[in-house]
Formats: C-alpha cells, structure tokens, sequence
C-alpha cells in the first residue's frame, strides 16, 4: 500500500517528535502550569488503552459486541465511583515515596522484601508477553501496509526494540534517585495518547458515517449477517470484568503514570471525569469498526488488521496512515512505561538490595555509586526489551485479545493483595504472600505454559472462554489462600506498625476493661524474664505480691501490674516499643519473642546509626586528628585532620580497615625503619593496643612533624585515638632547653643576647602589626569594594526602575506591556535588595552599625510601615492592619523599621491569602512590638533555622527569592539593640514574630502638622546625576508626572541651572558622588547659599552614617534603587515641610 521508504520515514518523523516532545517536557517542566500538570496527567494514564485497545478490540467486537466491554466498563466503573479510593491511594504513596506496586504491598505488609520480590517476578513474567505483543503489532502494521517485503520481520522487530529500548533509557533513566519523577517522558506519553485517540476516532467517525449511514445500520447488518455477535454472554463478560477489576489499578503501567508519577495530588483533579470520556470513545467505536470488518473483509483479512485497512476501501489511504501512527503510539508508550516501571522495581527490590550488602559497594564514593546505580539500571532496561524480543520471536501467531486477556490473567492475582491492602485490616504477610503465590503458579499452568503452546488448554472443551475460567479459578485460589492463612496466622510485629499508614488506628472502646480483667501474670514474667533477665524477673514477682496486698480492686492491681511491667520493658527497648509488646500480648496469646527481639533489634539500630552519625559530626569538627578503633582493631571512624597528618591514601581509609594496614603505611612513609624491620614493628604496636591500657607518646615523622598521640580505651574493647601536632611546642621547648644548658656559659654576653632577644621581639611586634595592620586594610578594602560594586550595580538598576516607572504611566500601553514592565519593575527591586542585603551583612560582620537610640511615638513607625506595604499586602491578597497605639519606646527609629519591614516582606512572601495584623502589646516597662500572620506556619523543627544565612524554607505558595538573609539580618539587629526577638508559630495556624522594645516617656512634639495632599503635576525639579541614564530616566519619569524638569550632569550645569532658574526651581535631586571633587551633600549646601531650595540626596552609596549627614544639613534622603512611590512621598514631604515652615514665619507677623 505505501513504499517503505515513506513508512520509514513517517516513523522516524514520530520518533524525532516524542523525543522532542521529552527533551523539551524536562527542560522547561519548571513552566508547567497547574492546568498543564492535570491535563497531562489525565492524558498520560490513557496509556491504558494500547495496541490491543486501538486494534484488538475491533478484531474482537467482529465476533462478539460484548466480549471486550469489561475491560472497559470495569475502570470506567472504578475512576468515576471508587476515586476517593484512588486519591486514597496516591495520598499514602506520597507519603510512604512508594516507587512501584511492589513497593506499595511491601510497606503494607510489614516491609517484607521476599513479597516484593514476588510482585516484581509476578510482573515480570505476566508482563513480558504483553510487551511482546505491542512489538508485534508495530511490526504486523508496518507489514500489512508496506509494498515490498525487503526487510525481513525478525530484523523489523529488533529494530523496533532498539529503538523503544534507546528511548526508554534516554529518558527513563537520568538520576540516581528512586523517587524520579519522568516528566519528559510523561510529556512524550500523553501526547501519544492525544494522537491515537484521535486516530481511532477519525477512523470510528469514517466508518460509522461516510463508510456506512450509521452505527446502527452496522448493528442491523451484523444482526442479520452474524446473529452470534450481537449474543451476550453473561458469564464471559462477568468473569472478565472481574478480571479487569483485580487487574487494572496493578497494572505497571498504570500504577506508574496514576500513583507513581504523581508529585501533587491535586494534579489529578480533571482525571475523574475525563478519563472516563476517554476510554468510552475507545469502547464506543470499537464495535461498529469490529462490525463493519467483518461484513466487508469477512475472513479473507485478519480481524486485528481492519482498523488500518477500512478508510483504504475508498481509497482515503492518508487516513491508514494516520491509523498506522495510532497503532504505534498506543504499542510504543505501554512498551515505555512498562519497561521503566519493571526496571525500577528489580533495580530497587532485588538487584541493588544485593549489590548494596558487598562490601566493595558499600565503599565506593559517591561519583562512583551514582555511575554504578545508572549503569545497572540501564542494563535492567537492556535486559527487559531482550525478554521482550525473546518473547516476540518465540509467541505463537495468537491474537492480540487473547493474549492480551492472558497477560491480564497475571496481574489480576496482585488484586486480592492490592484491595486487602486498603480495605481488609486483618490481611497479613503470609496470606498475601502465600495467596499470590497459589494464583500466579496456577495462571502459569492452566494459561501462560498453554499459551506458549507447551501443552493443551485444561478448558477447551468447555463452552466459555477458557482463558477467562482458567483466570478466574486462580483468583478464586488466591483469594481463599488469602483469606485462610490471614484468619489462622497473626500480623507480625512490623506488620502492625506499618498499619497505621493504611488504617485509622482502631477506637478504643470498653474492651480494654475487659483485656485488663485477662492480665496473666506468668504471661508478664515471662515477658521480663525475656527481655530484663532472671534477676529482674524475681524481683519483679516479689513487686507483684507486695501490689495484691495494697490494691483490693481487681481491674486496677492488673493496671499497676501492667504499668510496672511497661517500666521494666522500656528501660531496654523504650517506651513506645514497650507499650507496643504489651498490647499486642493483650490482645493476642501467642506472642513471638525472638519477633520482638528482633524489632527491638532493629530499633537498636537504628539508634545506634544515630549515635554514629552523631559521633562523626563530633569528630568531623575536632582541630585534632581523631581515629576509632573497634576491638577487631579496625578502623570505624577517622575526621579529616586525622588523615591531613599522615596523608593517607582514599582506598586505605574506609569502614573496617584493618589499623595493621594503617601501621604498617606509617612506618614504611613516616618512619626510617628498615623495610625488613617493618613486620616485626607493627605486631608490637597492635599487641600494645591488644593490651587496653592507656598511652600517650610522640613521633616525628619524616616530614619534620612531631606528633602527640593519645590512646583512651573504649568501655567493651576499642581505642579511642587523638593526635595532636605539637612541633611548634616542641621546638620551642629544645630552643629553651638549648638556651638553658648554655646559660652559665653565656652569661658574660647576657646583656647582648637579651638585646637580641629584644630585637626579635620588636621586630616580631612589628611584623605583628604590620599584619595587623594588612588585615585591616585588607577588611578596608573588602568593605570598599562592596560600596563600590553596591553603587556600581545599583545605578543601573535605579536607572531602569525610572525608566520602567516612566513607561508604567503612559497611557497608550497594552494590559501585556504593563504587566511585562511590573515584571522587570518587580525584578530590578529584587536584585536591589539582594544588593542591599548583602552590604547590611557585611556593615553588622565588621560593627559599622552603631545603634542611635532616641524616645519616639510607636504610632509614627507603625503608619511608616503600613504606607510602604499596603500595596504589596494588596498584590498578595493578604488583609493588613495596624492596631493604633499612643505608646512611646526608646530605640534606633531605623534599625527597628528595618527588622520590622523583614517581617512584613516575610508574611508578604510566604503568607499569601492570609491576614496580617502589626500591634504592640504592653509588658511592664516594656513594649512588645508583634507582627502576626494566618499563613501556613513554620514546622518547630525549622524555627531556629529560618535565622541562619541563605536559609529559606519551601513552601507550595510560592517560589524561592531572595538570599534569605532577611531573618538574619533582622535577628543580628536585634542583638545589636539588645532587642529580645521571639517566633511562636504552628503549622497552619501562622507565625508570629515579636520583639521587646524599651518604653520611653512621652515627649512633647513642637514640629507642626502640616500635611497637604499635593499633585505634583507643575512642579519644577533640578536632577543632578553624574550618570546620563540616570538623569535621563528620572527625567522621564518626572515628565510623566507633569513636573518640569531641569538636567545636570556635572555641579557646574547645576549651578548654571540654579542661576538661571532659581525662581521656578522647587526642589533638587541630587546623587551623592559627583565628579570635580565635590558631592552632592556639598553641591546642595552650596546652591542654598544662593536659593532657599529644598534638596533629597539620592545615592546607591550604602553608608549608613550618609542619611544622618544629609538629615543634618536639612536634605532628605533616599537610596537607589527607589520606588516611584517612595519618591513622590519625598518630594511630598519636602514641599510639604518648605510650606509648613512660610507659614510659620507668616504667623509670626
């Protein structure tokens, strides 16, 4: 029908495209909105429908309208009703970072590696004649619709399986992380779904009404031609949609794009509905296209072929084509998701679990392990499509529904298991484990080992599907085997605890009275015998007849017996896991001792790898070397200065290194010891360390070094090794015993050596000082360049804000140009506190900051802060509000704004939709000031972190900005204040952030209030800037607010400026460093000595002592880069003042 040439190239066209469309899913997953995340996660589990849904349904329906509906009505059924089952699911996979259904039943019963491996070996051989399948559909269409047969079916399929495999590793396989996510890859699959959907629908729509009038002129024809295909068979279709059922949320690849792949529950929203929608086109046309097959090809074309060949009868062959590229994206993306979800299941369940426990594993770094980790899982992946290519070549010509029911046949015995685990809470290990195992070798038998063509089929003589009864009597085993052995065996102790992630705990109710009543107490001495030992267990007894004759009360002496018995416990294995043991004997009497042990084992382990990491830490941060010995004498634990002394090589170093190798390198190249000598040495110094006690030596070694070496033995065996270098101290010392033995002949030129010791000493007073001296300058320099790269870096910023501020106000721009310039505006500020930050920093580090503290009303502070963020509360959607207060403190007005302004940008930032209050509160003789938010709150584990340099907490409202130095910069300030600031925050109930401020008396303020509102519009202003952009952007931005503005950018323009138009000039601008040796404070000095003009000094110089020398000289004060807001407030309050002032001199006459 088509050349090969052109096929060849239509696949490979298909193949770029998925690649691209995986390339660029990774690449840009960061852009992904929410509605993006759910409808490609809606898409992506539509890999449910595969080549045996795009072409083996049709085949099917040919010979029966109802045969294939289960498969399809069973997770219609199961999405539209049982979804909060599924959100159940994913919720607990999240949280437990389930990686695979294996993964999923192994933590439901007692994380029982032996039923993970049985999943995993389960799915693999239930999977792999499906996998097959899809390859050989992909091959089948290429064959049917190629003109020639030059290339042979064999080769056809494995370059088929080498592509699929290429694509799979390239990207299924990018990390060393379990928890991966395959973003790309989902991208690529749900695009795969799209394009088959609306493949088989194009075709559907073809048939059902351009090929014949309608859909049910097709039934009537079929009715009338086949009578047989329109029976219902209610056993058949029973059967197989309880199949589907057991089936369909344990298949790998839907387990993997449904569960796995999921990071945010809330991107499955549109999945409920659409899902459905999805599979019901699938299952709606699949009929008239099965139907109009057979009345038109008959048995002269095979059913799985009449999709592909139905829109060529009139010759549309374009439409073939397309549903030639449908066929293979329903094969190619199963092929996909299979294989990486089986891959990950025997990459994390069987084969890493055993290459972990070799030691040379365990001793790699961790460049090499990630190299090993990817290298296996990408062979895992090479492995599984060379099954899959065994497969293909050694399956009998069976047709894809067939064996599509087969493999379904497999994974439906996960089922029992898989519901049990969220529905049954007395199922337990052995009967999910012993339940799979029955079902699956009895599907081997009766179905896979028939279906390879090794023997007959059990049920060909029956009358129903036999296929569908040989599944459903190994269902039936699985579920009696299950339900058996979890009535007549117990839940172990792992198994119990792993409940509480499945099942709300069970209410306690007056049954315990009644288990209280059945207290045995040989039962509870049993159990101290057991785990305290005999002596305890005596003493324990005489304790209980000292209780029975002081308590009368039956139910509370079997209390206290079991309150004593609790203590006793839990001072070996801890309380939670004591009072555990003790209910479980409570409600079950044949409690497992050497089970307990071994939890309580576990739990000793892990506190004991906690002691370990604790150790390390301690010795990592040691000025000593430190070695741990254990008393196999091998090296357990060493810190970095350890191995700086001794320059040992890496593969000598690791965890159980033999201290006899280490000897032994120290004294063939630290030592002068003969080489034949070498032998004899390290036995004497392991038998001194064999002997326990004690030492403390010293050795030179050939470096010149003397080291220190002490030896404290370990309570159980082991050594406990320090070494100090101490060859300063020991070359002081033979200098004083040198000096000492020639004293009483060097007395006579005593007076010269102690003015040569004299000399010394001033010249190294003087070398002192001058490295005193060079550390200073060298904290000069480092603080000027920070001023320097500050105002370099923030004039350009400040010029581009007032060139966006200016662009802002026009009129004429579109809502997408406005919000572009807000987007720039919004990222110049954010680089302007960066800036600012850092320089805060350095100026608290090196004590530039010298608190000013002065009485002020609190109130003055409080509208301050509610001015510069109302809009910013705004944009946040957050509802900000200040209780008023007539208090009065004592504190550096400034300082303090600033620790408060961090706390409102905080809530700002990572309180958005909630309610912000700023208040103060009376304490006493002081004042708390608190800012209070209902954001989602900080964790108490974070709260003391949140302080600490460039740290900033995740959260899922917003993204990450900013240093996070603003906590500490507050928290800094504060202890420069001598501030006590405090944080009481609950997760989801807010944050609140205080501080306590000194109370001041309340002072009388003679400044008059005057303040206008006032539209600058007609004002007139001087800007003075030595940078062009500068000037030529607060110009514009002037402009826009209708002020006349007058440009300089040299002192001498201004005062040409001033000269000319000092009668109209109302305000200058002036930047703070100019050129000719004068600056901006000095220009706007020397202007009013001609004009009476107010003046704001504008700087990107971050000098904390520039705002109080412009306040001084009566000039405002604002740093770069500004906000529009800011200075229209200057001005505002400059202008304002300038009139408060007339009209003060105009009320004096």
């Amino acid at each position: 029908m088509f050349p090969n040439g052109l096929l060849i190239f239509v696949c490979a066209c298909y193949a770029g495209l998925l690649c691209a469309f995986a390339f660029m899913g990774y690449r840009y997953k960061h852009k992904l909105t929410s509605f993006h995340q759910r409808l490609i996660y809606t898409l992506s589990i539509g890999v449910y429908c595969t080549s045996w849904g795009f072409l083996g349904t049709a085949g099917q329906a040919s010979e029966n309208a109802y045969s294939f509906l289960p498969v399809y009505i069973a997770p219609f059924l199961l999405i539209l009703f049982g979804w909060p089952f599924i959100q159940k699911i994913i919720a607990i996979s999240l949280k437990l970072n389930v990686t695979s259904i294996a993964d999923l039943l192994a933590n439901r019963f007692g994380k029982s590696r032996n039923l993970a491996i049985l999943v995993t070996l389960m799915v693999l051989v239930g999977t792999m004649p499906y996998m097959a399948l899809q390859i050989k559909a992909i091959v089948s269409s290429y064959t049917l619709l190629r003109q020639d047969t030059i290339l042979p079916v064999g080769l056809i399929g494995f370059i088929v399986t080498i592509i699929l495999a290429a694509f799979s590793i390239t990207f299924g396989v990018r990390n060393i992380d379990i928890n991966e996510r395959h973003i790309g890859l989902i991208i690529a699959i749900a695009f795969e779904s799209l394009l088959k959907l609306f493949a088989f629908l194009l075709i559907g729509l073809f048939v059902s009404f351009y090929l014949y009038d309608s859909p049910i002129q097709l039934w009537q024809l079929a009715e009338q031609n086949q009578p047989s295909s329109t029976d219902f068979e209610s056993l058949n279709f029973l059967g197989l949609m309880l199949i589907t059922f057991s089936a369909f949320l344990c298949l790998p690849r839907q387990f993997q794009t449904m569960i796995v792949e999921v990071r945010d529950i809330k991107t499955t929203r549109y999945a409920r509905w659409l899902f459905p929608l999805y599979i019901l086109m699938f299952a709606l046309f699949a009929i008239p296209l099965g139907q109009a097959g057979k009345l038109l090809f008959s048995d002269s074309l095979s059913s799985d072929a009449y999709v592909l060949f139905l829109p060529a009868l009139l010759g549309h062959d374009w439409l073939s084509l397309f549903g030639f590229l449908g066929s293979i994206s329903a094969a190619s993306a199963m092929v996909i998701i299979t294989s990486i979800a089986i891959s990950t299941m025997l990459s994390n369940e069987i084969i890493f679990p055993s290459l972990f426990t070799r030691k040379g594993l365990k001793e790699t770094n961790v460049s090499q392990f990630k190299d090993t980790f990817l290298r296996v899982r990408k062979l895992i992946v090479i492995a599984i499509f060379g099954l899959t290519f065994w497969m293909f070549c050694i399956a009998p010509p069976d047709t894809l529904s067939v064996l599509g029911e087969v493999s379904f046949g497999a994974i439906a015995q996960i089922g029992p298991a898989f519901y049990a685990t969220f529905f049954w809470r007395r199922g337990n290990l052995n009967g999910a484990l012993y339940g799979m195992a029955t079902g699956f070798s009895i599907w081997l038998i009766l179905n896979f080992l028939p279906a390879l063509g090794v023997y007959q089929h059990a049920f060909t003589e029956l009358a129903y599907n036999q296929t569908t009864i040989a599944t459903l009597v190994a269902l039936s085993a699985n579920i009696m085997v299950m339900i058996a052995l979890s009535y007549f065996t117990r839940h172990s102790i792992q198994e119990q605890i792993q409940l509480d992630h499945f099942f709300a705990s069970p209410v306690e109710s007056s049954n315990n009275e009644s288990q209280i009543k059945k207290v045995d107490l040989s039962e509870l001495l049993a159990l101290i015998n057991q785990f305290v030992g005999d002596e305890k267990r005596k003493q324990s007894e005489l304790e209980f007849q000292i209780l029975a004759s002081q308590i009368k009360e039956k139910q509370k002496l079997n209390q206290a017996y079991i309150e004593l018995t609790e203590t006793l416990l839990a001072s070996v294995m801890g309380s939670s896991s004591a009072k555990l043991v003790l209910t479980l004997m409570l409600q079950d009497r044949h409690l497992n001792f050497s089970e307990v042990a071994e939890y309580v084992q576990q739990a000793s382990d892990q506190q004991q790898q906690f002691s370990q990491n604790v150790l390390q830490a301690a010795i990592d941060n040691a000025n000593d070397g430190i070695s741990v010995i254990n008393k196999r004498l091998e090296l357990v634990a060493w810190n970095k200065a350890y191995v700086d002394l001794f320059n040992y090589p890496n593969e000598l170093l690791y965890i159980g290194s033999p201290v006899s190798e280490l000897v032994r390198y120290n004294l063939l190249h630290q030592s002068e010891i003969p080489a034949s000598e070498v032998d004899k040495q390290v036995e004497k110094r392991l038998n001194f360390i064999k002997q326990g006690s004690m030492h403390n030596t010293e050795r030179t070694l050939n470096n010149g070094k003397t080291i220190r070496i002490r030896g404290n033995v370990i309570p159980g065996g082991g050594f406990v090794m320090s070494f100090t270098d101490v060859t300063l101290y020991r070359e002081a010392e033979a200098l004083l015993r040198e000096e000492k033995q020639d004293l009483q002949s060097r007395i006579i030129a005593r007076t010269g050596e102690l003015e040569a010791s004299n000399q010394a000493l001033a010249q190294s007073n003087t070398e002192l000082a001058k490295a005193n001296e060079k550390i200073h300058h060298s904290h000069l320099q480092k603080s000027q360049f920070l001023k320097a790269c500050s105002h370099d870096l923030l004039q350009p910023i400040a010029a581009a804000k007032l060139f966006c501020a200016s662009l802002h106000n026009q009129q004429n721009l579109s809502s997408t140009q406005q919000q572009t310039i807000e987007h720039i505006d919004a990222s110049l500020e954010h680089a302007n506190d960066l800036i600012k930050d850092l320089n805060e920093v350095t100026l608290i580090e090196s004590g530039g900051i010298i608190p000013e503290k002065a009485p002020f009303a609190i109130q003055t502070l409080f509208d301050e802060l509610f001015t510069e963020f109302e809009l910013l509360c705004q944009q946040a959607n957050i509802y900000f509000r200040i209780v008023p207060s007539q208090l009065w403190i004592n504190s550096d007005k400034k300082l303090l704004r600033r620790i408060l302004q961090n706390f409102l940008s905080n809530a700002c930032r990572y309180a958005p939709h909630s309610r912000l209050l700023l208040g103060c509160r009376h304490q006493s003789n002081q004042v708390s000031i608190q800012v209070i938010d209902t954001g989602s709150g900080i964790p108490s584990d974070k709260q003391e972190l949140i302080f600490q340099q460039f740290t900033q907490l995740k959260t899922n409202t917003t993204s990450s900005k900013g240093l996070g130095l603003g906590l500490n910069i507050a928290r800094n300030l504060a202890h420069l204040l001598q501030h006590p600031l405090t944080l009481a925050s609950e997760v989801g109930k807010g944050a609140n952030f205080s501080i306590l401020v000194p109370r001041a008396i309340e002072q009388l303020d003679s400044t008059p209030i005057f303040s206008p509102a006032m539209n600058l519009a007609g004002l007139h202003v001087l800007c003075v800037d030595n940078e062009i952009e500068l000037t030529n952007g607060m110009s514009e931005l002037l402009k826009s607010w209708g002020c006349k503005v007058y440009v300089a950018n040299t002192p001498k323009q201004a005062l040409s400026q001033v000269e000319t138009h000092r009668d109209f000039i109302d305000i200058m601008l002036v930047d703070y460093q100019l050129e000719s040796n004068i600056n901006g404070i000095e220009l706007m000095s020397k202007i009013q000595q001609q004009a009476q003009i107010p003046g704001v000094l504008i700087t990107a110089t971050l000098d904390k002592d520039l705002d109080a020398l412009a306040r001084t000289h009566g000039f405002g004060f604002l740093t770069k880069a500004l906000r529009p807001l800011q200075l229209q407030t200057m001005i505002n309050t400059m202008i304002t003042q300038r009139l408060a002032k007339a009209y003060a001199e105009i009320d004096r006459y």
